[in-house]
């Protein structure tokens, strides 16, 4: 990778360089030329004052700078690269006078023509740039010192050209593909590093050894080299954070990568808090199940039949890309295209990435757009309510609805969050937006749980309106769920006296 780095920003200079010979020998013909006819000028006129020809260098700058993420030591690190260029011509300059009385027939004159597309000043001229030379775009009364929008936009084109003949390679093997290296390709994709890489599918070691990352094949996992197969013997590779399936190479990719996919999906620094919730969340509820269903860990104890089969998940919608049986399934039909028209119908494998990558992309916008800013909203709603409500935290007060159980109980095993404490809340308000009233709900013991902390009183369940109204001595009563896990009111009022009644009964 940093051979092709090096490459890049050395190729404006080699650029130049021949320009800057071409145009020395240029000027140094022309000098020539120029002393021959002075010659000849001499001969045939005696009034004529001696001329002479010196020679100048030109020198112009350019400055060019961007932001990538490069591999140190095995650490990715975000950096600013910064490459100055420095471009130097050689022109001559015609130095003496001819006098008024000229006699001869033939004529001699020296003119030097500065190119349009690359404006310049003498070096003697302190233009603000590093040496004294120009910086680019400086201007004088005489003209532009550096070179103009135009030589810079070519020189720019040179650049793009080279990056996309030197893009990197993603590896991974052939024949029928799966999930797992589908998605890791796509993830690859979507780095600094790695972006719209080029994809070989092989499982020819010498073929794989020319790529910049290999995935899913070669049985090595080593970091450093950026080897990422999870098939060989001993390998036990885990996500850690308390997830304890094995990794397949989407896993693998994921744990060394997705942070800063998710920090350039939802355009935030690596650094941020939300980009390690988004990490950590995405993993659970997204690449664990690719990891397990790919390492084949089942969900349950084996000795528990399923009571129905399920094909409908992202691992097999991936599984049935791939040709039947009975059809195709050399390189051509795998790799190239699955129809006769190449250049609109994206190969099979390439199809099944993407797919992969829309269901990522869309599980983690929910996550970053909807879900995690329910979290801000809870932490804010038990802060407030505790001020106005009840400042023991056992009712909790929304003033629009949220999803809000996941959050609590991850922010209850969470000592950084000190205003939300274990086990401490116990009934919940909030409006049910679409019939225009307000319910009141008791918090479970887990988030999957139908058992709740406390439930409302059993002397209340299954009453409605106004009989409720009447049992309870609260006016508005709505109902109160047979099991006492939720209840509702007409009012907010109304329901913050129910989980302030149920909480003293």
């Amino acid at each position: 990778m940093y051979p092709t780095l090096l490459l890049l920003l050395a190729l404006p200079f080699l650029a130049l360089a021949q320009s800057s010979n071409t145009n020395s020998n240029s000027a140094s013909q022309t000098a020539s030329n120029t002393a021959s006819a002075s010659n000849t000028a001499s001969a045939n006129a005696t009034t004529r004052a001696p001329t002479s020809t010196q020679f100048t260098t030109i020198v112009s700058t350019s400055l060019t700078t961007f932001v990538g993420v490069v591999t140190s030591g095995g650490n990715r690190i975000e950096t600013t690269i910064v490459s100055s260029s420095v471009f130097s011509t050689v022109q001559p300059v015609s130095t003496g006078n001819s006098t008024a009385n000229n006699s001869s027939s033939s004529s001699s004159s020296s003119t030097t023509t500065t190119p349009k597309n690359l404006p310049t000043a003498p070096a003697d001229v302190n233009g603000g740039g590093k040496g004294g030379a120009p910086v680019p775009g400086a201007k004088t009364q005489n003209g532009a010192y550096g070179p103009d929008d135009n030589y810079i936009a070519a020189a720019t084109g040179l650049a793009a050209r080279a990056m996309v003949a030197s893009a990197v390679v993603i590896g991974t093997h052939n024949g029928t593909f799966h999930c797992d290296e589908a998605l890791a390709v796509f993830l690859l994709r979507q780095t600094s590093t790695y972006r719209d890489g080029d994809l070989k599918r092989t499982r020819d070691p010498a073929v794989l050894a020319t790529c910049d990352i290999v995935v899913d094949v070669g049985a090595v996992y080593d970091e450093s080299k950026q080897l990422f197969d999870h098939h060989q013997r001993g390998f036990t590779e885990v996500f850690g954070h308390g997830f304890e399936t094995k990794l397949s190479s989407a896993g693998l990719v994921y744990k060394h990568f997705g942070q800063e996919v998710i920090a350039n999906r939802i355009q935030a620094p690596l650094a941020d808090p939300k980009v390690n919730t988004l990490w950590l969340k995405m993993y659970k509820e997204f690449i664990e199940a690719i990891d397990g269903i790919d390492n084949g860990v089942s969900q349950y104890p084996n000795d528990i039949k399923p009571k129905y089969r399920s094909r409908t998940d992202l691992s097999s919608r991936v599984g049935a890309l791939n040709p039947w049986w009975n059809q195709p399934s050399d390189s051509q039909t795998m790799d190239a295209s699955f129809l006769k028209d190449v250049q609109s119908t994206p190969m099979l494998f390439e199809k099944a990435s993407q797919l992969t990558g829309q269901e990522f992309t869309g599980k983690l916008d929910y996550y970053a757009n909807a879900w995690l800013p329910a979290r801000d909203l809870l932490v804010d709603s038990v802060t407030s309510s505790k001020a106005k409500v009840d400042p023991t935290g056992k009712i909790i007060l929304f003033e629009q609805f949220l999803p809000w159980k996941e959050h609590l109980f991850e922010l209850e095993a969470d000592e950084s969050v000190p205003a939300i404490k274990a086990n401490q809340a116990i009934y919940v308000v909030y409006p049910d937006e679409t019939s225009q009233n307000w319910r009141v709900q008791a918090v479970p013991l887990s988030p999957e749980s139908f058992e709740s902390r406390k439930a409302l009183p059993e002397v209340w369940r299954g009453l409605r309106d106004e009989e409720l109204s009447k049992a309870s001595g609260i006016e508005g009563g709505i109902f109160i769920h047979a099991s006492g896990f939720i209840g509702g009111n007409k009012t907010k009022e109304g329901a913050l006296k129910i989980a302030q009644a149920a909480l003293e009964m």
